[in-house]
């Protein structure tokens, strides 16, 4: 989730970037409290169990062994790697659908220059209806915060976006393509006929503004193109679950290579004093935060 907080951070002062980490929506807290006081129940468990439950030496002694192998082992996990190669695909693509999402600003300044007066008043409002009219149809797609604003036809109609007419001819058009194909190029379609007709009563006067303006209708249907195409097709499986796997299996790992162990001669001697947090839980957290 996006949360724009740039406006805490000019007024901030020199301690008060503090505060950007008691925002609790779309933080990472709230992202990663739970897996992070799992971990850290399960190692604190695995402690206790190690100081208390275990009272044959023999057994204390291959769990001891056991830890300092996993100690050695989580050497051998590329998770720094993997998980840069991860983040690195999943903000890239975040970012470039944040850029492609169509904006209507160059549509509307451009009719309003090359079909000016209020005689086509109409012809400009109904040609940003049908552009705004298929950006909504494309986040309905692909957000659910549009698409619960948006639930169905009928909302789009009440709030002026779509006529009864326009509404049967989609709702043809989604029964033609069985529901399984985006429709939001129709009402593009729709403001190209509007267009086509302006040119040839005269109200566009030139060549060149026409395919300006139908430049401008074509840059809205693509990028919108662009959207669906991120929303259909996504980062490859093998990769989330190849990070997926590695994650799961170096904090495994961890709950056994950071345990603090009593000194004996086959094991690196940490004292053996009972502390409930791990000496790697900042990394943790990064790591559960990725």
């Amino acid at each position: 989730m996006t949360v724009t907080y740039i406006q805490h951070v000019h007024t901030a002062g020199r301690l008060g970037t503090l505060r950007l980490l008691t925002i609790w929506k779309g933080g990472v807290v709230k992202g990663i409290w739970r897996d992070l006081l799992l971990y850290l129940i399960l190692y604190a468990g695995i402690s206790i169990t190690y100081r208390l439950g275990f009272r044959d030496e023999g057994i204390k002694s291959g769990f001891e062994r056991f830890c300092v192998f996993m100690d050695k082992f989580d050497e051998y996990i590329p998770l720094g790697f993997i998980l840069g190669f991860y983040v690195t695909q999943v903000v890239n693509r975040w970012w470039t659908q944040v850029m492609t999402i169509p904006w209507l600003d160059t549509l509307c300044m451009n009719l309003a220059s090359y079909l000016p007066g209020v005689r086509m008043k109409n012809t400009r409002r109904l040609i940003t209806r049908y552009a705004m009219l298929a950006n909504i149809l494309t986040l309905r797609r692909v957000s659910t915060s549009v698409v619960k604003r948006f639930p169905t036809y009928e909302h789009l109609v009440e709030t002026g976006l779509m006529t009864e007419k326009e509404m049967q001819k989609l709702e043809k058009l989604d029964k033609t393509t069985e529901g399984l194909h985006a429709t939001a190029w129709y009402p593009i379609q729709w403001a190209q006929v509007i267009l086509r007709k302006a040119k040839e009563d005269g109200s566009i006067t030139s060549d060149l503004l026409f395919q300006q303006l139908q430049n401008n209708l074509q840059d809205i249907s693509s990028g919108n193109g662009t959207l669906l195409m991120y929303a259909w097709v996504n980062i490859p499986l093998v990769y989330t679950q190849l990070v997926t796997i590695a994650v799961h299996i170096y904090f495994f790992v961890t709950l056994f290579s950071r345990q603090y162990l009593n000194p004996t001669p086959h094991n690196r001697g940490d004292g053996g004093e009972f502390w409930p947090v791990p000496a790697g839980t900042p990394d943790s957290v990064n790591l559960v935060g990725y």
